[in-house]
């Protein structure tokens, strides 16, 4: 087992399923983590922060339409409070395109994951993220097109 399950609280109720989300998830979290951060421990910090508050309202997560997308916000909007924090750079994609534009070249194009791989970590469908990416490398090609 990993060292998630010291650090991420995991409810009683479902308890199996949340670390087996976890187990899933962390190491592609990291990665992206690590990307926008540019640094391993500022990385592995946000990576825990996220998935220790998932784990203390999971069940509402199961609710949800989508916990993989509904984490995966949680990430970004971590990554991006972190980047922001410490005057970094968000990288060359999430600073000239949407937010999920940006995910989804990053994690196919940077981090080389399949596009259902990515559009699973996101909580989108892969026809989905098929036409985010298509619009992302549009929008690269095109900088003054809208977006």
């Amino acid at each position: 087992m990993t060292g998630h399950d010291r650090r991420t609280p995991c409810p009683r109720l479902f308890r199996l399923e949340f670390a087996a989300f976890c187990e899933a998830n962390r190491d592609t979290y990291l990665r992206y983590a690590q990307v926008r951060l540019g640094d391993q421990t500022d990385a592995r910090r946000c990576v825990d922060v996220v998935l220790s508050a998932l784990g203390t309202r999971w069940i509402a997560a199961l609710g949800s339409a989508s916990p993989a997308a509904r984490a995966w916000g949680d990430l970004r909007a971590e990554a991006d409070r972190r980047t922001i924090s410490a005057a970094k750079q968000a990288g060359k994609f999430h600073a000239v395109l949407r937010d999920d534009q940006a995910d989804i070249m990053l994690l196919h194009h940077h981090l080389r994951l399949p596009v259902d791989d990515a559009a699973g970590f996101m909580g989108l469908a892969g026809p989905d993220a098929r036409a985010l990416l298509r619009g992302a490398e549009r929008d690269l090609h095109n900088p003054h097109g809208s977006h």
